[in-house]
């Protein structure tokens, strides 16, 4: 029902819900890190697309490769990462 009303904001939610699963069940995986992207077409008319990290989305159109998505990686938003409480470290 609410992806109806607000699609992107749903697709945040659904976003958050998957990290806290994840978080509640591993712990320890939150030193890590991970991507994700989702693509929801409505009706063949509507395309909702989103993106974690650096995975992306390439729309294919008469052979010419498109990007959809921006990479979200974590030296470029270290700032906006830290504000909400995160860390950037280099792995060994």
């Amino acid at each position: 029902e609410e992806f109806w009303s607000n699609p992107q904001l749903s697709i945040l939610r659904a976003y958050e819900k998957t990290d806290q699963a994840i978080l509640t069940h591993s712990p320890d995986l939150g030193r890590g890190g991970s991507t994700a992207v989702t693509a929801i077409t409505v009706d063949g008319q509507k395309l909702w697309i989103a993106n974690v990290g650096d995975s992306r989305a390439v729309l294919s159109s008469s052979g010419n490769a498109v990007q959809l998505t921006t990479d979200h990686e974590p030296n470029t938003e270290r700032g906006s990462i830290e504000t909400k409480g995160g860390f950037v470290s280099n792995m060994p």
